[in-house]
């Protein structure tokens, strides 16, 4: 039992306070990233591998310190030099397998981490900063949490999001290290007599202070709203508190504060929580009862007036806009909530509408990046929404086209609230987004994939793969999980190409004739199968284009035939 208890407080699992600390920005990320409650079975790992690493990491930290003759490691007990090391390799084992459950893209913060870590275990003989380091290492959560769950990892918000968690860490840790100093050789015992450093109560208010800032940044760029904001106002209490804790000056009381920084960390947590379930419970009142009026707490709401006196692209009309942000479209038996922005003209009557789908492989990209194509339609009297579908390979196709159909039926469902006509529907898709615009085009009302209810009356789509099995096998094995040579059937039947016919709705293509992401021969086949076919179709090039500047040379031929097709 004793040899137990010694491997117990080696792991250090006696001290929940340290794993909290270092859960709470990562719990914060997988919330954002999520727009709510994220996988469980993704929670699960990131609980269990935070608990993990976080021991590996003080099994490794005796290690690399350890004397020849063993004097650090039998500081701790019964612990022998050679079970430590088998502890510390089955921690690692386990996380890995933990990390394989997840995607590809979680490895390469993962491994940077552990990078760091090792870093922390070499040299934590020579400096007493190492549980600042340990947060740094676990600030990389950060990025493996958003990568988790959307399979990307927007660096703008996460950047931000790890710069507040840095600073917090650096203001528990300076409350830490004044009430009980460690020795800066040696990295154990040694407290120094004394008074604690008067500066390092000032200094971690500031970075708290710093770290408040950053986290009313985040959550606007993230549309999270007044409950968010209050447990940003409950952790500033917390901060305030721990300055009066502080005054007295005795090292007990910097330990105290240290310890209440659990409070301020999970104050913030409880905020993002509550705040995403008002806003999806709101949400999912609004769809089942699609008569209601639009309430504005839905999502951060935002309008602008017309400026007539800015027309870059010679819009025929312009009228103002309103954005309601991150609203629920999914039903509550979805694999997960999903949100799109919504964006509608300040004009009376019923307005036609688009839904906007973003591309990036099917694996990458934000609805955010639709923004702008967006804000061009609803100041052209347009209701546009750009929608979040889930990316492969968390979720094999047709999660992807399910999705997109659920945006229209959501649309549909709420065409009254929203002043929609139901009749005038259309989709924009550019890569990625493109190829499910297309197939949603031309996929028979009797497939087995299904068709968008209501049907679509008009498609732009931009930059599109149109025949995968002659398309990037990477990208194809993400969104199938199997090669086109495993699957043939399956690559054709996700192919707007082979459902091209007489009933598809007119089309327009376009795209750029230097692109080298999805070549010109993709929009080339579709326009002429479809053509054959005799349904409506166009298809315009953009000379010069590469991939990513073609929707910007094709914007007002594009907005043209939208209102061709959608205006009476």
């Amino acid at each position: 039992m004793r040899r137990i208890r010694d491997y117990l407080k080696l792991l250090r699992l006696h001290q929940p306070a340290g794993i909290l600390l270092l859960l709470w920005p990562i719990l914060w990320a997988l919330w954002l990233a999520a727009g709510g409650i994220p996988p469980l079975g993704v929670l699960a790992a990131f609980l269990l591998g935070t608990l993990l690493m976080r021991s590996a990491n003080y099994v490794a930290t005796p290690l690399a310190r350890n004397a020849p003759d063993g004097s650090a490691l039998r500081r701790l007990g019964q612990v022998r030099t050679w079970d430590a090391l088998l502890l510390f390799a089955s921690l690692c084992a386990s996380s890995l397998v933990l990390l394989g459950k997840l995607n590809n893209l979680v490895l390469w913060p993962f491994l940077l981490a552990v990078t760091l870590a090792a870093g922390n275990a070499a040299t934590g003989r020579f400096y007493g900063f190492s549980r600042s380091h340990l947060g740094l290492v676990f600030s990389f959560g950060i990025p493996m949490a958003y990568a988790a769950v959307t399979d990307d990892v927007p660096w703008i918000q996460v950047g931000l999001l790890m710069s507040a968690s840095l600073c917090w860490i650096l203001a528990y840790n300076t409350y830490s290290v004044a009430g009980a100093p460690i020795n800066p050789v040696f990295g154990a015992g040694g407290e120094v007599s004394g008074a604690p450093d008067p500066k390092a109560r000032a200094i971690a208010g500031v970075l708290q202070a710093l770290a408040l800032l950053l986290l009313v940044v985040v959550g606007f760029r993230a549309g999270r709203g007044i409950l968010y904001n209050a447990g940003l106002l409950a952790a500033a209490g917390y901060a305030l508190h721990q300055q009066r804790l502080t005054r007295d000056g005795e090292r007990k009381s910097y330990i105290k504060a240290f310890l209440n920084n659990q409070r301020f960390g999970a104050a913030i947590f409880v905020g993002l929580v509550c705040d995403y379930s008002l806003t999806n419970w709101q949400a999912m009142q609004d769809v089942m009862n699609p008569g209601a009026e639009h309430d504005s707490m839905l999502a951060m709401h935002a309008c602008t007036g017309p400026l007539s006196d800015w027309n870059p692209l010679n819009w025929s009309q312009e009228y103002g806009y309103c954005v309601d942000r991150n609203i629920v479209y999914t039903p509550p038996d979805w694999p997960r909530p999903l949100q799109l922005d919504l964006y509608t003209p300040q004009l009376d009557g019923p307005r036609p509408a688009v839904v906007l789908l973003h591309g990036g492989h099917w694996r990458l990209g934000t609805r955010q990046e639709m923004g702008p194509i967006a804000v061009a339609l609803a100041r052209r009297g347009y209701v546009a929404i750009t929608v979040t579908y889930r990316l492969a390979p968390m979720a094999r196709f047709p999660a992807q086209l399910q999705d997109s159909e659920q945006a229209i039926h959501w649309l549909d469902q709420n065409a009254t609230r929203l002043h929609v006509d139901s009749t005038r529907i259309g989709a924009w898709g550019f890569s990625a987004g493109g190829h499910l615009a297309a197939l949603m085009a031309t996929l028979d009302p009797a497939d087995p994939l299904g068709a968008p209810k209501p049907p679509l009356r008009a498609v732009v789509a931009g930059g599109a793969p149109t025949d995968l099995e002659h398309f990037n096998p990477d990208d194809g094995m993400a969104l199938f999980g199997v090669t086109a040579a495993q699957d043939l059937a399956l690559y054709r039947h996700a192919s707007p190409l082979y459902h091209a016919s007489a009933k598809a709705p007119p089309i327009f293509l376009y795209h750029g004739t230097a692109d080298t992401t999805v070549l010109p021969e993709q929009a080339e086949v579709l326009r002429k199968a479809l053509a054959d076919a005799g349904a409506p179709v166009e298809l315009y090039m953009v000379h010069g284009a590469e991939h990513a500047g073609s929707t910007e040379g094709a914007m007002d031929p594009a907005l043209a035939f939208l209102d061709r097709q959608l205006k009476p």
